[in-house]
């Protein structure tokens, strides 16, 4: 037989209301009915339709994951696959099924909007490069909790955001290369503009103001998070006479691109220039030669999001209180150093 909401309360003696009540951990039931319509819906295995509940005002078992990209194949890039697996690990646990939604071609730009309107999620997990402050604002007027996977920043907007560090990454990395004699370290920078880039960038400058170094503007490049004008802009650099002894690239993407450049020339790594990425991703060790690079958590990123999230849903945390999680870096030194 397949259990009802009716069904269920006929079984239990009390009303439909009451066994919503119960499904939903809403107050106004007594400990011993409460007991009694849940020993009723264990002993039926009864689970209510996810839509139902959700029209029901009460929840619906998923939480969804927003992602803003830029690049059309962003849903295949190292750092989103690994968030969402630290997402997913956790979201398990909790007895939560994924929604994974991506922002859709320039015809379909009210996309994002009916998430907040259908309400099929219970909370969201929002990344990428292009969250609007806009999207923000409609969400929490629908009353969506969501956390963000990256920090943000908007003047009125208190946000829940979990981060890697940026800063103290990228001054491990340019450290590092000052201490084994490198004085010319090129800078090659991701996506203008945001907020882990500017702290990457602080980062390499606090680096060379401790050593007593000041960081040359003309080895300062704009990569765009793009192996492809990584080296393009490496290539341009070598070509018109410049020459660096070290680069730190702002991803490993850009950093293979930038060693693709020196090969190109004949230049050798780490011997003639040595090289040091961000973010570690699967292909780092096994470049030629193992790339240097600082090593984000990535799956910790998803996992703190997902806890974070838990608590706006249990109620642990208000909306309109900022929270920012930072989690640590690790400098990954392999033969490109």
């Amino acid at each position: 037989m397949k259990h009802t909401l009716e069904s269920i309360a006929g079984l239990a003696g009390v009303s439909r209301g009451t066994v919503s009540r119960v499904i939903n951990d809403q107050p106004g039931v007594k400990p011993e009915v409460r007991e009694k319509v849940l020993g009723i819906i264990e002993q039926t295995g009864y689970y209510p339709h996810p839509q139902a509940r959700s029209l029901a005002g009460g929840k619906t078992g998923n939480i969804g994951v927003m992602v803003f990209g830029l690049d059309p194949n962003f849903l295949t890039h190292h750092i989103f696959y690994e968030v969402l697996q630290g997402i997913q690990t956790d979201s398990a646990a909790y007895d939560y099924d994924l929604l994974l939604f991506a922002n859709r071609s320039q015809s379909d730009r009210e996309y994002w909007k009916r998430i907040g309107t259908r309400r099929k999620v219970d909370g969201l997990i929002i990344m990428g490069e292009t969250i609007r402050e806009e999207y923000l604002q409609y969400y929490r007027q629908q009353h969506i909790p969501y956390v963000l996977v990256g920090k943000r920043s908007y003047e009125g907007l208190p946000l829940a955001c979990v981060t890697s560090n940026y800063r103290g990454g990228a001054y491990q990395a340019t450290r590092h290369l000052l201490e084994r004699g490198r004085s010319r370290i090129a800078y090659i920078g991701g996506l203008r503009d945001t907020y882990h880039e500017t702290e990457r960038f602080t980062g390499y400058k606090k680096a060379h103001a401790e050593s007593g170094f000041l960081p040359d503007s003309s080895l300062v490049m704009d990569g765009r998070a793009d192996q492809g004008e990584a080296r393009k802009r490496m290539g341009q650099l070598l070509d018109s006479g410049v020459r660096p002894d070290a680069v730190f690239a702002a991803n490993d993407l850009m950093a293979f691109g930038a060693m693709e450049a020196l090969f190109e020339r004949g230049l050798r790594v780490p011997e003639d220039v040595a090289v040091v990425g961000y973010d570690d991703i699967q292909a780092a060790p096994y470049f030629t030669p193992p790339l240097t690079t600082v090593r984000q958590d990535k799956i910790r990123l998803g996992r703190e999001a997902m806890g974070l999230l838990m608590e706006l849903l249990r109620g642990d945390r208000s909306p309109y209180e900022a929270k920012d999680i930072v989690i640590e870096n690790e400098l990954i030194i392999r033969k490109t150093t």
